[in-house]
């Protein structure tokens, strides 16, 4: 996440070290003196901003079919040049740096409210300042760059950390991020993506040799300096007073400039006499604070490499052993003014996978062929998400984590095997075969798929006193005691309510169904064909409480880029009440109009104005998209990658401009665009968004010569 004030500094104040560059004619320097082609690692989730430019609106919910095309031109802009990327994104999320994430969600949960404020009052996309990714953009670009043939890995450490490993370990040209860590860290050039021109692949170095001459210090000492400035384990905030008292600023006065800060620090640094160690650095920083030396001490030994000697402020320390990530002292952390715990009020006990399924589940995390959550629930039973754009004030519609609970619930139960008949579970492990093979997704017959086409609960803690109702079925796992590893999970979901100071414990939902719960092992491994299809596929059905479609399925045959569109649909009009459906028309009618995968013709269209529930219920609708494609990794990929990605259905200015027409009382026929084949399509999706809903049933009710009205 970077060091306070670092980036502030290294481009306002300390030209020098901001070098621009031209990064072909750095690549053929590197190919003529090592004689092989470059390869430059990105930060994936450093870089995001600049792959989802400045060009593309957030505030619908995301422009997926023209961020695809952008995401094309960036890895084409590399190709041409004979550069190669290797994107390496964040797969977890360390103990130690818990509080800081629960800071920038909190802080971004406040953004969304103002962001909201402005919509209402402007009816305008606030300025680039209020930017909120759309959800699930760290995941969903993982599997567009795979699609177009980019190298993606995903981290089982902390990403800066595990970038700068794997440049130690392969030959590599440089790294290509913002995160200035990069500037502490003893490795190759780091290059800035935020002054990247894709054109011209020009941009600007940041360079530790010249950082170090103007601030007088050696590079062994940066890990230090960024210690000394606030980074991921000692934060800004508990620096103040030391900053204060070297720049010489009282307690009562403004905060000193970062100028000031950074050049002040230097100066301290350079009167510490070599012998001293960092625990009496640390007696210096924080006279009124003992012990934390061992904090500090792991703030700067994160910096060190394989290979690195021991700076000379860490040499003479007195002997001890770092406590584990996750011991006492990281139980509890402070996020701004608040403290936040991992301590729970249920037992706890590491969770219990095979050794086949857990090795098999790392391989494909680290290749990115999953989602990174499956991993990480299967070794530590936590899991979080980011802040979705809903607006707080509208009650009517609920928080999404609450909303989609259930199927993560249920999600949980196959990941652990809640609710397996043992019988089953051991007749299939026996067919597996000794390598395992993860088949390439298909339907079962008599339904014939194309092959895949690029290769919480707290106790006491009840959510609807918080405005939100939790779908009835996930009250079922109230009887059950919960044991987090076994059957519940540790949730830091945002919602309306939760200040993120403490997970939620969600318990598992065991599958209905003759056998339960199938097994991991079932599910990943088995390969008998169609019928080993059909139980994933049923399983993820199941997931998605939605068991009672899958006959519907067989029997419509929707095409299979549309069935995530659909199952989501179909779950919101079933839990979400409020749910009018000549809203639903519109996300049907954004789907399957002629120009819905035009980018030209997308990138074009004019929306007269932002309303907030259109904007709202596109974030519902994505994170409904994103826990429906978590279900659908855990049970085996029944519906391929490719074709659950929304660049195939949604597209958010699309959505709102379709919303916006229907709310005027465009009919059906008008929001296809008069379309008769995508009138025809419509169709068929609506009965089986519709199915079995109260929709189903007022359709029935209405003649059929009716039904290409607005049907309200």
């Amino acid at each position: 996440m970077g060091v306070r004030g670092l980036q502030t500094y290294l481009e306002r104040h300390c030209p020098e070290a901001c070098v621009k560059v031209n990064l072909p004619e750095l690549a053929r320097q590197y190919y003529r003196q090592h004689g092989t082609r470059p390869v430059m690692v990105v930060d994936g989730l450093g870089c995001l901003r600049k792959l989802y430019n400045r060009e593309l609106p957030w505030v619908y919910g995301g422009q997926w079919r023209e961020y695809y095309e952008e995401l094309r031109r960036f890895l084409h802009s590399f190709r041409t040049t004979d550069i190669d990327l290797v994107f390496i994104f964040d797969g977890v999320v360390e103990k130690s740096k818990r509080a800081e994430w629960a800071k920038r969600r909190q802080q971004s949960a406040r953004d969304v409210i103002t962001v909201f404020n402005h919509i209402k009052k402007h009816g305008t996309q606030p300025s680039d300042d209020l930017f909120q990714m759309p959800v699930s953009l760290g995941t969903l670009t993982r599997f567009a760059l795979k699609s177009l043939g980019a190298v993606v890995i995903n981290s089982t450490k902390e990403a800066d950390i595990e970038i700068s490993e794997y440049c130690l370990r392969y030959p590599c040209f440089g790294i290509l991020g913002q995160d200035t860590d990069f500037v502490i860290f003893n490795t190759v050039p780091f290059y800035s993506s935020n002054n990247l021109d894709i054109a011209t692949l020009t941009t600007v170095q940041y360079s530790r040799d010249r950082l170090c001459y103007r601030l007088q210090i050696g590079l062994e000492d940066l890990p230090l300096f960024s210690c000394l400035m606030g980074n991921d384990i000692i934060r800004s905030t508990e620096l103040e007073s030391f900053k204060r008292r070297q720049v010489g600023v009282p307690a009562n006065a403004r905060f000193p400039r970062v100028e000031d800060v950074v050049m002040a620090v230097s100066r301290y640094m350079q009167t510490i006499p070599h012998g001293t160690t960092i625990q009496d650095i640390e007696q210096d920083v924080f006279p009124n604070e003992p012990n934390k030396w061992l904090r500090m001490e792991e703030g700067a030994r994160m910096y060190l490499l394989p290979g690195d000697p021991l700076p000379w402020y860490m040499q003479n320390c007195p002997p001890h052993a770092l406590p584990p990530c996750g011991a006492e002292q990281n139980c509890r952390q402070m996020s701004g003014d608040e403290e936040i715990t991992f301590e729970v009020d249920v037992e706890e006990i590491r969770p219990r996978v095979d050794a086949k399924v857990l090795q098999f589940a790392r391989e494909r995390h680290l290749n990115s062929d999953n989602i990174a959550q499956i991993y990480n629930i299967l070794i530590s039973a936590e899991t979080d998400s980011g802040v979705a754009m809903e607006d707080e004030t509208s009650t009517d519609i609920p928080s999404s984590s609450v909303l989609f609970r259930p199927i993560r619930q249920r999600m949980y139960a196959v990941l652990f095997g809640v609710g397996s008949d043992s019988e089953i579970s051991n007749e299939m492990a026996q067919r597996m075969p000794q390598k395992p093979v993860f088949l390439a997704p298909r339907f079962s017959t008599p339904l014939s798929l194309p092959s895949h086409r690029n290769r919480g609960f707290h106790t006491g803690v009840s959510s609807t006193a918080l405005g939100d109702q939790v779908p009835q079925e996930s009250t079922h796992a109230d009887s059950v005691r919960p044991v987090v590893g076994r059957n519940a999970v540790k949730e830091w979901c945002p919602y309306r309510g939760n200040p993120l100071t403490r997970p939620d414990v969600v318990t598992a939902l065991p599958l209905d169904g003759p056998g339960g719960t199938p097994s991991l092992a079932m599910l990943w491994f088995s390969t008998d064909g169609p019928q080993a299809q059909h139980i994933r596929l049923h399983t993820f059905f199941a997931c998605m409480d939605s068991v009672g479609l899958l006959e519907v399925v067989l029997r419509i045959e929707p095409e299979p880029c549309y069935l995530i569109l659909c199952l989501v649909l179909h779950y919101m009009v079933k839990h979400m009440l409020t749910l009018q459906e000549w809203e639903v028309d519109a996300f049907l009618a954004q789907a399957v109009v002629p120009f819905a995968q035009d980018v030209g013709w997308l990138r074009g269209l004019k929306v007269p104005r932002v309303a907030p529930r259109p904007v709202h219920l596109a974030a519902v609708f994505l994170k409904g998209v994103s826990y429906a494609l978590l279900a659908d990794c855990a049970c085996g990929w029944p519906i391929t990658v490719q074709d659950g990605m929304p660049w195939n259905y949604f597209d958010g200015k699309l959505l709102h401009y379709k919303y916006l027409m229907a709310q005027g009382g465009a009919d059906v026929r008008a929001l296809c665009d008069h379309h008769d084949k995508a009138l025809q399509l419509f169709s068929t999706l609506k009965k089986f968004v519709t199915f079995g809903t109260r929709l189903d049933q007022k359709r029935r009710q209405i003649p059929h010569q009716q039904r290409t009205g607005r049907n309200y």
